[in-house]
């Protein structure tokens, strides 16, 4: 069987994207094709109402049938490939210099279909008129040929007609767009109605330089004082200028990084233009913007970032010095009472700063000031002064305003807290899928670090081994193990090891009646990797609790909670038992709850913090994860080997 591919409907417009949708969008391409054909001149015809013409005639070389067919009705024609990088010239157009041809992608001569379904050209060259009428289709071919007709005719050149049934905009809006794309030149003219149009140029030059980001990329820039030109606030910024022609639209910030804040005074009074010939392979089909791909981007962004604020810090430079010197006139007898050296570093510290951000508001360099004076009696000095130097506007504000609500001690108490549990969590994640790793002595303490998982009431320094659930711990579980092995501190929790499974358990000792007893236990079962809970490892747990309950601890019979923790648990297999004759004699608890459930209640129970600020965590490494978590000597459980006592 013979198969075929054919095309939905619309898809030509879909394919050639915003030419399709915005007027100013396709009559830029349009013009870009005559650019392209050597034309010295374009004369659009563009009406105010629907139903009447639009028309784009060039006096540029025109095609034949034969180039027709295989250029304009190829989708994707690729221009450099077929005819070279530069454009065909007709001799009587005597025209002096070469062209770097704007199309690349064969997309742009579809632009009739903005305004109407279909759409005519003539092109004539050699004494030979061919025109033709195109509608788009679908099937198996996305645009087809009506009609075709040939005639005799003389010169050269190409003629889009369309009837304009759609995506009108006012002529006025449309020759202010059109102006400020293309760059002025003498040996090419376009009129709108019959009007010439004033191109675009650049007076004002203030600073000009070059840079080569990368490689055979190079970029002319040129600073502009855009208030003697510019119409509108929407041209300042950093427009990119590839032969002559503007992509996208100016602005301040390139591909999300910003250059300059655009409220600053500066910014709306200057523009910089940056030209290169060497650009035309990264950009998008309709001249948009820059491919999403074009990772060199970041580089180029870099240094056209540097060039302009070195030419912000030059032209402010009498308002950074007026800030310099009260900043520090205001804390000039503090600073009197500091070394030599230590005067020095500071007003570098502050040049620093301005040369970074000239604008910075008068409050915030007074605050990194005084932070720096403070800091200069400090060991950490040296080194808070050197993140200040590159803290941003935003996080110095955000500083500000934290110092006004907190302490740092009891800041970093908190934080220190937090960062430890998101750690713990961290390291169960990681660690929990890996069948080999160590689960007595890696994976077991872990676990017991993170109860508060497992109930909000274990979340107190409270919850420790003692004596008397040792040796409760001892009668029950003797007989039911092979081998034990018990932490003898009894700030720890005990455990004991079995074939498949370790258990351990930490008791709340409170006072009752003056007597210390352990009110409640948190028992923990760990299933090594892999395991899966079933109703024999549940009803199991329930003994434990069961035997527990009747040795009692001490003078004391405890409530016990048991969690079953494992790879995943059976389908048949309850999650919740309780433990007791009836409802009124309840003494405990059974759970069952799998790594992957264990480590997002977790996260739920520190609000989502750890996705905040995913980044952080990212990059550890595990082994110094858990050296970390496990090194330190009052956290540091379960070191002694399987059955020592």
């Amino acid at each position: 069987m013979d198969y075929s591919v054919t095309y939905e409907d619309g898809f030509l417009k879909r394919e050639i994207g915003s030419i399709a949708t915005k007027a100013d969008v396709a009559i830029t391409e349009l013009i870009a094709n005559a650019h392209d054909a050597g034309a010295s001149e374009v004369n659009i015809t563009f009406p105010e109402s629907k139903g009447n013409l639009i028309i784009v005639e060039d006096n540029g070389m025109g095609l034949t049938e034969e180039e027709f067919e295989n250029r304009w009705l190829k989708l994707r024609y690729d221009r450099r490939k077929h005819q070279g990088a530069f454009v065909e010239i007709p001799e009587d157009n005597n025209l002096s210099k070469k062209r770097l041809a704007f199309g690349r992608n064969g997309v742009g001569r579809h632009a009739g279909l903005c305004f109407n379904d279909s759409y005519m050209v003539e092109t004539w060259r050699d004494s030979i008129s061919n025109s033709y009428d195109l509608e788009i289709s679908s099937g198996k071919q996305p645009i087809k040929v009506l009609d075709h007709r040939t005639e005799k005719k003389a010169g050269h050149g190409t003629r889009i007609k369309v009837i304009a049934e759609r995506n009108l905009i006012p002529i006025d809006e449309l020759t202010e767009i059109i102006s400020a794309r293309y760059l002025f030149n003498p040996e090419f003219k376009v009129y709108i109605n019959g009007k010439l149009i004033t191109l675009s140029e650049h007076p004002g030059i203030v600073k000009e330089t070059e840079i080569n980001p990368i490689g055979n990329i190079r970029i002319k820039l040129t600073l502009v004082d855009s208030s003697i030109v510019s119409r509108t606030s929407g041209q300042h910024g950093v427009a990119f200028w590839l032969g002559g022609r503007l992509l996208g639209n100016p602005s301040w910030s390139i591909n999300g990084q910003q250059v300059l804040d655009g409220r600053r005074s500066f910014a709306k009074r200057y523009t910089l233009i940056a030209q290169s010939d060497d650009l035309f392979d990264y950009i998008e089909a309709d001249w948009s913007g820059f491919r999403s791909d074009f990772t060199t981007l970041n580089l180029i962004t870099e240094d056209i970032t540097t060039f302009v604020k070195a030419c912000y810090l030059e032209f402010s430079k009498s308002e950074v010095e007026n800030a310099k010197r009260h900043v520090v006139g205001s804390h000039k007898e503090a600073l009197k009472e500091l070394p030599r050296l230590a005067q020095k570093e500071l007003l570098e510290f502050v040049d620093q700063i301005l040369t970074d951000n000239p604008e910075i508001k008068i409050e915030l360099l007074e605050l990194a000031f005084r932070a720096a004076l403070n800091l200069e009696r400090s060991r950490a000095g040296i080194s808070l002064l050197h993140k200040l130097t590159t803290i941003s506007p935003d996080d110095s504000e955000s500083l500000n305003n934290f110092l006004q609500e907190w302490t740092v001690s009891d800041a970093m108490t908190i934080l220190a807290e937090i960062d430890s549990r998101i750690k713990v969590i961290e390291a169960i994640d990681r660690l929990s899928g890996d069948h080999t790793v160590d689960e007595l002595h890696t994976l077991h303490p872990l676990i017991e670090r993170a109860r508060w998982v497992f109930g909000p009431e274990f979340d107190t320094p409270e919850y420790a081994s003692n004596r008397g659930l040792r040796k409760t711990m001892e009668v029950v579980f003797k007989k039911k193990f092979k081998k034990e092995n018990f932490i003898n501190s009894s700030k720890r929790p005990d455990i004991v090891v079995g074939d498949n499974s370790s258990i351990s358990s930490l008791g709340l000792e409170e006072f009752s009646d003056e007597i210390k007893k352990t009110k409640k236990v948190l028992l923990i079962e760990l299933k090594k990797g892999g395991f899966e809970i079933g109703r024999g490892e549940m009803d199991q747990a329930k003994y434990y609790v069961e035997d527990i309950w009747h040795a009692g601890v001490g003078s004391a019979q405890p409530y016990i909670k048991a969690y079953v923790v494992g790879d995943h648990i059976d389908n048949l297999t309850g999650k919740y038992q309780t433990v007791g004759k009836s409802k009124d004699e309840q003494f405990g608890e059974v759970h069952a709850i799998t790594y992957g459930e264990l480590v997002r209640s977790a996260e739920a129970r520190l609000f989502s913090l750890k996705e905040k600020i995913e980044g952080r965590y990212d990059g550890l490494k595990d082994e110094p994860l858990i050296s970390e978590l496990l090194g330190v000597p009052e956290q540091n459980t379960l070191d002694l080997a399987v059955g020592q006592e």
